[in-house]
């Protein structure tokens, strides 16, 4: 998987001209099969802090302080994050009733899961990944909600910062899916 994710990486940048490279948050290589698990799950699209909501790639340059590189997202990432957790938990459940919700499906059962990131940046050494989540049960008024952080160690290079955040976004990926 790692190297899928280096060859989509390299086409990318081969395609781009002018203005700086693209670059994709994908799932990393950790994700497995768990176990088999048939529930109908649906995705929030994901929210994101406003510094990620623009096109180009932000680093933290000191407390508060933000700095936006010349390369950029080839995809928002709000959009490639709720992409990506939906296909990280369609592999580790084996399962393919993952899906945005909301869903058009004849049955509302099922688990719905509502993500919000408020801190995902790269900062002296680190990508940092701060984020809450709830699991709700569709049919009913049950709901969990989870506070979640990680640091995953990066060099400066922008190369290191996608992968150590495409890391840490399957790290909660995998959280997230411990929980269902």
């Amino acid at each position: 998987m790692k190297q899928i994710i280096y060859t989509v990486l390299i086409l990318i940048l081969a395609g781009c001209g002018g203005g700086g490279n693209q670059y994709l948050l994908s799932m990393d290589n950790q994700v497995k099969q768990h176990k088999k698990r048939s529930i109908q799950i649906g995705i929030d699209k994901i929210s994101v802090p406003g510094y990620m909501e623009e096109s180009k790639i932000a680093t933290e340059v000191s407390h508060g302080e933000i700095h936006y590189l010349d390369s950029k997202w080839a995809v928002p990432t709000s959009r490639a994050l709720t992409k990506t957790l939906i296909r990280t938990l369609q592999r580790r459940f084996n399962n393919p009733n993952v899906q945005l919700y909301p869903w058009d499906a004849d049955s509302q059962n099922g688990v719905r899961v509502k993500v919000i990131v408020n801190d995902f940046i790269y900062s002296n050494g680190a990508v940092r990944l701060e984020a809450v989540y709830t699991i709700m049960r569709v049919s009913s008024s049950s709901k969990h909600s989870y506070i979640y952080k990680t640091d995953v160690t990066s060099t400066e290079d922008i190369p290191s910062i996608v992968r150590a955040m495409s890391r840490a976004f399957t790290k909660l990926s995998i959280h997230i899916s411990k929980k269902i």
